[in-house]
């Protein structure tokens, strides 16, 4: 039997309501009711809320730099102080810019890449990405015709029609640096040019901030509520986001909090805070086991209907790229399970076959509360192909995650705090996808016994 559903639209008795849906009128089932809901929202919406405040941001904000459809590039690899979203890859450069689709076309235009990796990644409004890059596309230059999902026109000769699904989507282009050819890739990014057809309009919505969407959960429902009025949502989400309007979400203005009633608004404060709460403690359950003590990030950029993967993925950070463009594991433990952090000592991760791949690999090392690399000496952030200083036998890889310069080849520093690492597989080799090539745990070096801060 299939489980999957049916098509009601035809179906004259289940037609969609005519009024609003009672909401409970008894305070104590109000608010339990309201809490649920709100908690839902923020599942369902994070993505959507977090990247609306960061067009703001990038975008919108009264003296922003560069504007809609325009490029802001990155001219140095992710540091600390990179703020754009958690957990940046500091191999490539990136690239970003917001375009508004709404009723009009955008010209994507690319160089030739040659043998370098680059994706030009579009990310909708819900996380769903799609990319153009040397895996789908090869590396010669070309013209794209970006347009919305329901675009009847044709796509001008010598253009590729590319549909994306929601009225503003997000472009992250990330350029492959080697051997710290950073100038190089500059003229790259030059090079990429995006043009609407009817010109940019910076008019969206209201303004919030990303941490502030976080934080703050009228903050977080002003966003939401802007962002699905933008973009609309899934026809077959529709029964999901219904509910969504005993919040005061998509009425006829834009959502006031002033509007709430105590109740509802203590309910819809406390379902927020239980909501971020859960999304923070899920963080680890992000992916498949391995059984080597690391987790294979499963499912990014293209999650389907499971929303609480989704929200915890762009929780931890924004943009994440689909797993045949790049295959992820993250570990925070090492081999006895215990939190990696430097005060517990050095560690070490050997690879007796490298990652498989068509473009690279890397290991990077991250703030477990910040989702930022950490200031070091050597601003060394990752390990990986472009940067191994030593292979063993048969093209062994030897890594030792250490506070103070072991003497010895493949140091990536660490700080005393927690932290966790990324492994990155660009182009994965078919064995991954496969399992049938998985890291090896991180384990404790000997004699690394357990210190303080000096």
């Amino acid at each position: 039997m299939d489980w999957r559903g049916y098509d009601a639209s035809g179906i004259e008795q289940l037609g969609r309501a005519g009024h609003p849906d009672i909401v409970p009128a008894e305070a104590a089932w109000r608010r339990r009711w309201v809490e649920s809901l709100s908690l839902q929202a923020v599942v369902y919406g994070l993505p959507a809320a977090l990247q609306y405040a960061q067009m703001c941001v990038d975008a919108l904000a009264p003296g922003a730099t560069p504007g809609i459809a325009k490029f802001r590039h990155e001219r140095a690899l992710a540091g600390p102080g990179f703020s754009a979203f958690r957990a940046p890859n500091v191999d490539t450069l990136y690239s970003s810019a917001w375009l508004d689709l709404r009723g009009q076309a955008v010209e994507l235009r690319t160089p030739d890449f040659g043998d370098r990796y680059f994706t030009v990644q579009l990310v909708d409004a819900y996380s769903n990405a799609l990319n153009i890059s040397n895996r789908t596309v090869g590396s010669a230059s070309a013209r794209y015709w970006l347009v919305p999902a329901q675009w009847a026109e044709t796509a001008p000769e010598g253009t590729t029609l590319v549909r994306v699904p929601t009225a503003v989507t997000w472009l992250l282009m990330r350029i492959q640096v080697i051997g710290g050819d950073v100038s190089t890739v500059h003229e790259l990014q030059n090079a990429v040019t995006i043009a609407p057809a009817k010109g940019a309009r910076n008019a969206l919505g209201p303004l919030v901030d990303p941490q502030s969407v976080e934080e703050d959960w009228q903050a977080y429902f002003r966003a939401l509520d802007a962002a699905i009025r933008l973009n609309m949502y899934p026809r077959e989400e529709h029964a999901h986001v219904h509910q969504f309007r005993a919040l005061g979400l998509l009425g006829r203005e834009q959502w006031d909090p002033g509007a709430l009633d105590p109740v509802t608004a203590d309910g819809m404060a406390a379902g927020f805070e239980a909501a971020m709460a859960m999304l923070k403690s899920a963080r680890r359950q992000l992916g498949a086991d391995t059984g080597t003590r690391w987790t294979r990030v499963l499912d990014k950029g293209a999650h389907g209907h499971n929303f609480l993967a989704r929200a915890v993925m762009n929780h931890v950070g924004l943009g994440a790229n689909v797993t045949e463009e790049n295959a992820s594991f993250n570990t925070h433990v090492d081999a006895e399970g215990n939190q990696l952090g430097g005060r517990h000592g050095d560690y070490s991760l050997t690879f007796d076959v490298p990652p498989p791949n068509g473009a690279f690999w890397s290991v990077t090392l991250y703030h477990v509360e910040t989702g930022r690399v950490f200031d070091n000496p050597l601003g060394r952030h990752c390990i990986g192909s472009a940067n191994l200083e030593s292979a063993g036998p048969a093209g062994s890889v030897r890594l030792v995650i250490a506070r103070s310069d072991p003497k010895v080849p493949n140091w990536l520093p660490c700080p005393d705090d927690d932290f966790y690492l990324i492994l990155r597989i660009y182009s994965p080799g078919d064995a991954v996808p496969r399992g049938d090539w998985l890291p090896t745990p991180v384990r404790r070096m000997a004699g690394a016994a357990s210190r303080t801060c000096q």
